[in-house]
């Protein structure tokens, strides 16, 4: 008989130094192996081992290779959101000058004329599934980048900009600027004109992609008001080449955008397991409040989060625990807005032997953390600075009570 508990004991550390071994990190734990007791029909212990130290950053869940929007870091370590269109419009002499008998030799006149444009929605779409919420931003504008190959100086106007919501409905807005693009007086040559339109053009801009809209589509014209004479012959094929660039610098007012991470979980797979506590610690490092729940959830058959079985943040009694989750307070800023400190706070989570039996008979598998960064309900059109930098880490121990007959 003492050879037997001497081997399940034995066994027991074993299973304790795998744990450790295995474990994420061993900078952040609650204690080594508590106690071990045993007599002549059970023995028990406890022992405790770090778990996941995990960092979201939201340029973790912006598709950097989309064609349609992609992610930046200026040179201020600001982050941009980026959506570029190559050719967009690339209108051809006798589209907007069909009065004009082509073809035209040099010094023919060219008579006043105006083109419409209306650009195929299906072509401007912007990948809306990559944030949960609102961006607010403060300072977004969209370039027309033009490349004029006609030989006619052409006024070009943004009559109208339409953005569809992903609920079927659309927000349009009108601007009534012209602007002038010059003309080449060579064959074959361009010039090339910039022309941005921000919220000094469109004033409300700045709500436009709250939420993210899922197309956009402009409604433009371009020509001329007056009659002009050619600087060199003309065929009728030369083209305006137009592409179209949005800029969505995150400095931003932000509504429960949602960040995720999926980790791997198996510590609780042990019917020997009678209680557990898990120690959290959370270090915002976003100058916005947020929230954070961390779910345990079974597999599906190809591997995936499945199900959501529990969660860890349940008592709403507590100070920092709401319905979404536990509450965390902003990191601090200078007087340019840019973190200084990190916000850390930890919590300590009791699970008995309910809880434990109920993950281990449901197959709990795995963990997947949520995190929420809200600035809606802050001070009145308060904006924030999001840089590339900015990470939510979070980090989790666990002290895991057993006990077990020596028979087993």
């Amino acid at each position: 008989m003492k050879n037997q508990i001497k081997q399940i004991i034995s066994a027991a550390l074993l299973f304790v130094l795998v744990i450790s071994i295995n474990s994420c990190r061993k900078d952040f734990s609650l204690e080594e192996i508590d106690n071990i007791t045993t007599d002549s029909l059970y023995f028990e212990g406890s022992f405790a081992a770090p778990l996941i130290k995990s960092e979201l950053t939201l340029l973790d869940f912006i598709p950097a290779n989309d064609s349609s929007l992609w992610a930046e870091v200026d040179e201020n370590d600001l982050v941009h959101l980026k959506m570029y269109y190559k050719d967009m419009f690339t209108p051809t002499m006798k589209e907007i000058y069909p009065a004009l008998i082509y073809p035209a030799p040099a010094g023919f006149p060219v008579p006043a004329d105006t083109f419409a444009i209306k650009t195929d929605t299906s072509k401007m779409k912007v990948y809306d599934k990559i944030l949960t919420g609102k961006l607010y931003f403060k300072n977004p504008s969209i370039t027309f980048h033009i490349d004029n190959y006609i030989p006619i100086v052409t006024f070009f106007k943004m009559d109208t900009l339409t953005f569809h919501k992903t609920d079927g409905t659309a927000l349009s807005h009108i601007s009534y600027n012209e602007f002038t693009i010059d003309a080449p007086t060579v064959a074959g040559t361009s010039v090339h004109t910039d022309i941005v339109i921000d919220t000094t053009e469109v004033p409300i801009l700045d709500d436009a992609f709250a939420p993210i809209p899922k197309f956009i589509s402009f409604y433009l014209s371009s020509g001329s008001h007056t009659v002009q004479n050619l600087p060199f012959g003309v065929t009728g094929n030369e083209q305006m080449k137009v592409d179209v660039e949005i800029d969505l610098p995150l400095e931003a007012r932000l509504d429960t955008i949602v960040m995720s991470d999926t980790l791997d979980f198996t510590i609780f797979n042990d019917e020997r397991i009678t209680s557990a506590t898990l120690k959290i610690k959370f270090n915002n490092g976003f100058p916005v409040d947020g929230v954070s729940q961390i779910y345990f959830v079974d597999t599906t058959a190809t591997g995936q989060a499945g199900n959501i079985i529990d969660s860890v943040f349940t008592d709403t009694n507590h100070i920092n625990i709401t319905n979404e989750g536990w509450h965390l307070q902003s990191a601090e800023t200078d007087a340019q807005g840019i973190v200084t400190i990190t916000h850390e706070s930890d919590i300590l989570i009791n699970m008995d032997q309910v809880r434990i039996q109920n993950l281990i008979q449901r197959h709990a598998s795995k963990m997947i953390i949520i995190g929420k960064l809200n600035t809606y309900n802050s001070a009145a059109g308060q904006f924030v600075k999001i840089l590339g930098s900015y990470t939510m880490g979070v980090q989790i121990a666990v002290k895991a009570d057993f006990e077990t007959a020596t028979n087993q």
